[in-house]
């Protein structure tokens, strides 16, 4: 199995360093650094973290500058600087359509930057299931995905809210009938993840532990979640799975990368 990574990649840059005085032109630290840690983020991430679950995987990225996130800590987290260039728009060229062929499902990752603004016409003419990581507030464009996975506030957006856990189960099962969308993985932060089809809702609690940075738990997620239908497990545990490479993700700092070792040993 192979699957095809594509949409916003970028540098996810931790800056460390040491404080010792202020600055003299403002009531500001400064920050003397010591070190510059360089990881994929974003789409790069997923990629990364598909291919150290053990399974092969090629990459279509926008063009243009990469995108760059920078950290800066110093004991503790003192400023993000953001690059956001601008992205060229990936083509359902021959090229793209070439590497679909080539692979058993795409994995879309699209944060807004532009890479994915033709993702309509990519489902299009592709043959495989898509995974999106979605953006923004137009879900039609996802049209004829097998997945999307939203968090919380993008599900609001979705659907329009809810007040209890019945409403919301009611409002995902009828979006995803009229949608044209096969099924939402709902990632939940400590409330765990659900997964909705059209059929079935199935719950998966979070793992138990202690959260350091959230800020790639979603695309450890996804990975995993992607990289178990690869590797054709049933959706309960394609579910298990992305609930436990989003607990590693979580107690980590940073840019997270789980190994096959790590998710599917002692699960099934």
């Amino acid at each position: 199995m192979k699957i095809l990574v594509i949409g916003d990649a970028m540098s996810d840059e931790f800056w460390h360093g040491t404080v010792s005085r202020i600055s003299p032109v403002a009531p500001v630290p400064v920050v003397s650094v010591q070190s510059i840690e360089k990881r994929p983020g974003a789409a790069a991430n997923v990629a990364a973290n598909i291919e150290a679950m053990g399974i092969a995987c090629e990459r279509i990225f926008g063009g243009g500058e990469r995108i760059r996130k920078i950290a800066v800590t110093a004991s503790q987290h003192m400023a993000r600087l953001d690059f956001d260039y601008p992205q060229t728009p990936i083509e359902p060229d021959a090229a793209y359509c070439e590497a679909v062929e080539r692979c058993d499902m795409v994995v879309a990752m699209d944060y807004g930057k532009g890479s994915l603004a033709n993702i309509a016409a990519l489902i299009r003419v592709a043959s495989k299931p898509f995974l999106i990581d979605p953006k923004g507030h137009d879900y039609n464009r996802y049209r004829g995905a097998a997945l999307i996975k939203p968090n919380q506030e993008e599900m609001r957006a979705l659907v329009g809210g809810w007040s209890n856990q019945d409403e919301l189960d009611f409002k995902a099962r009828q979006f995803l009938l009229a949608s044209g969308i096969e099924s939402i993985l709902l990632t939940q932060a400590e409330d765990g993840m659900t997964l909705y089809t059209r059929t079935a809702t199935l719950h998966q609690a979070a793992e138990n532990v202690a959260a350091v940075d959230v800020s790639s738990a979603g695309e450890a997620a996804l990975a995993a979640y992607a990289a178990a239908l690869a590797k054709g497990y049933e959706l309960a545990s394609c579910l298990r799975f992305a609930a436990r490479a989003a607990g590693i993700a979580i107690s980590r700092a940073g840019t997270v990368v789980c190994t096959q070792e790590e998710v599917f040993n002692g699960l099934g």
